[in-house]
């Protein structure tokens, strides 16, 4: 009996041995994943192992009460047959392994417990290190998951309890069933009443518990709530850049738009800038062109004043030819009054005489058109003088001066070719008989020819030196007006340019604005969707991790069912072998063979 006990401790030693063996694998990798996870997957690691630990004593609490039942079936039939059946044997055997398994469970999770709690002081540590906006709900899961700590540790601990008192009742049990002792064990009554009050504190611990599963399952709720949460929240992140990203597209256009047309402005204000340099530099050189034709001017006014002293001296001259002319009037009106009365009587005798008469006619006719010419020529300068500057005036009184003492000296002239021709025609015809007065007629006409011809002359320079002023006057008029022209047209085109230039700033700076607002709110949310796709990667990742250890827990438990079902299978075995010996040992009892006191004594 001794060896088949011992053979059921082995076996009920491996067993113990593999079930520590698997978890102190569990608690291996456990170990593993904190060291290698952050702080969120080591409080998801806390809830999974709290989540076991609540499983596990709720099992060892059923562990228990099924202990606690074997103790009073033994009992029960201990007192009923008041020796050893081998019913009663067959529970305690029962009792003894299952306080063996329950005991094993026990160090097992105080183990586990004590890993557990370290890894929570390691969390806190971390969370206390690092620095994130969801610390203090971490930090408050880390607080109820200690204090489901320490619930469960009450628990265990008052399973401990139970389980030292059925320790305690299987040796007491089994030294009274070796020594047949009577008084030794408690009643069934003391039993009885540690098992109702065992049941209302199982009864307690088990609402507990299943308000920590209540608690742990909203929180699972929480956390399957907040990947979809993120999901949206992607989504509408997601929707809003792509909105912004169509606003950017369609603003690229108008800002293409915009920039081609700041390139051609640009331009524009280069061409242009370019032009009113031109322009300026023609400025400048119409500004030169403008005091070289002032210098111009002054030197044709200096000229007009030279040609304005040569005419007082040539009036002068011609006074002197009044008087001179007077005194060869006088002389002449004395000849002629001396000579009329021998013309009347040699006129007919000088017809030959009419020859050169009709000739010194012709000659005065030639003048006399010559004169007229003259005049026209003057009358012309004359308009052309009076219709130029303000400025000249003081040219057009000399030069009305100058036409009037010019038609004078032509009377004057006309007067003297008369009285030439006169005294031409009495010295032709007196030339026989007055040789003195041909002579002298002579001088005066040759005189008079070459006066003619200085006057002439000079009138011809007068005539060119007013016409060269007209055109320099009209050429500086016209200059003037196209600079005018061009000076007004500059100052529109300049303040066209410069409205269009600040429309230019206005809208570029307009569109500089908008582009860095642009860029900055494109900025902001492409921060924010790394952020929120750093968050979604987390959550997977932590989900994954989930599922993956919810897998071990999975194939733990698998693990653990088989273990205890191949216990069951092997208690089924014990069971029939003990049923066999007791079959065995009543068909000994029958045949006379010894019976099992004296054996047991012999084999102790």
């Amino acid at each position: 009996m001794v060896s088949v006990q011992n053979r059921e401790s082995m076996a009920v030693d491996d067993d113990h041995s593999d079930d520590v063996c698997v978890n102190g694998d569990i608690l291996a990798d456990g170990e593993k994943m904190s060291g290698t996870g952050n702080a969120r997957e080591a409080l998801i690691r806390i809830k999974l192992d709290l989540a076991y630990c609540s499983e596990k004593v709720l099992n060892l609490d059923h562990l228990s009460m099924h202990v606690a039942s074997t103790l009073n079936d033994y009992e029960a039939l201990h007192t009923e047959n008041g020796s050893i059946s081998p019913d009663a044997m067959k529970k305690a055997f029962e009792f003894g392994m299952l306080s063996g398994i329950l005991d094993s469970e026990l160090k097992e999770m105080d183990s586990f417990m004590t890993s557990l709690q370290t890894e929570i002081g390691n969390a806190r540590q971390k969370m206390q290190l690092s620095e994130h906006f969801e610390i203090s709900e971490m930090e408050e899961k880390l607080l109820d998951a200690a204090e489901a700590l320490e619930q469960s540790k009450e628990q265990v601990c008052a399973i401990r309890i139970q389980s030292a008192k059925f320790e305690r009742a299987l040796d007491f049990k089994g030294k009274e069933t070796w020594n047949h002792g009577d008084d030794y064990f408690p009643e069934n009554g003391q039993f009885s009443s540690v098992n109702g009050k065992w049941k209302i504190q199982r009864m307690e611990q088990q609402r507990h518990i299943l308000q920590m599963l209540e608690k742990s399952l909203a929180r699972e709720l929480d956390l399957e709530k907040k990947p979809s949460d993120s999901r949206r929240n992607e989504e509408k992140v997601n929707f809003k850049l792509h909105l912004l990203e169509h606003e950017a597209y369609c603003i690229e256009e108008p800002m293409e738009a915009i920039y081609e047309r700041l390139f051609e402005t640009e331009n524009a204000a280069d061409i242009l800038m370019g032009t009113s340099k031109q322009l300026i530099s023609r400025l400048q050189i119409l500004q030169f062109n403008l005091n070289g034709s002032t210098q111009r001017e002054k030197e044709m006014r200096s000229k007009l004043q030279e040609s304005i002293l040569k005419l007082s001296d040539e009036e002068s001259a011609l006074q002197k030819m009044k008087t001179s002319s007077a005194t060869l009037d006088n002389s002449l009106a004395q000849q002629a009054n001396s000579s009329r009365v021998s013309l009347k009587e040699v006129v007919d005798n000088y017809d030959i005489t009419n020859s050169e008469a009709v000739y010194l006619w012709e000659k005065m006719n030639l003048l006399e058109e010559k004169l007229r010419e003259s005049d026209i020529q003057l009358q012309q300068g004359q308009v052309a003088i009076e219709t130029s500057q303000d400025q000249n005036s003081i040219l057009h009184s000399e030069l009305t001066k100058m036409e009037n003492v010019v038609e004078n000296l032509q009377e004057k002239l006309v007067i003297v070719e008369s009285k030439a021709e006169i005294a031409e025609a009495m010295c032709a015809f007196f030339t026989e008989t007055n040789l003195e007065f041909n002579e002298e007629l002579s001088f005066i006409k040759a005189n008079g020819t070459i006066k003619e011809n200085l006057l002439e002359s000079k009138l011809k320079e007068s005539n060119a030196q007013l016409e060269d002023a007209k055109t320099s006057v009209e050429a500086i008029e016209r200059q003037q007006g196209f600079l005018y022209a061009a000076l007004s047209d500059m100052e529109n085109l300049i303040k066209d340019l410069m409205v269009e230039f600040s429309k230019a700033e206005s809208r570029a700076e307009s569109a500089v604005t908008k582009c860095s607002m642009l860029t900055e709110t494109n900025l902001e949310l492409n921060e924010e969707l790394v952020h929120l796709r750093g968050r979604l990667e987390c959550l997977e990742r932590l989900l994954h991790q989930a599922a993956e250890e919810k897998m071990a827990t999975v194939k733990d438990i698998g693990i653990r069912t088989r273990v205890i079902t191949d216990l069951v299978m092997k208690l089924a075995l014990e069971r029939e072998r003990l049923r066999i010996q007791k079959v065995t040992t009543h068909i000994r009892i029958i045949h006379g063979v010894p019976s099992m006191n004296s054996v047991v004594r012999v084999t102790v």
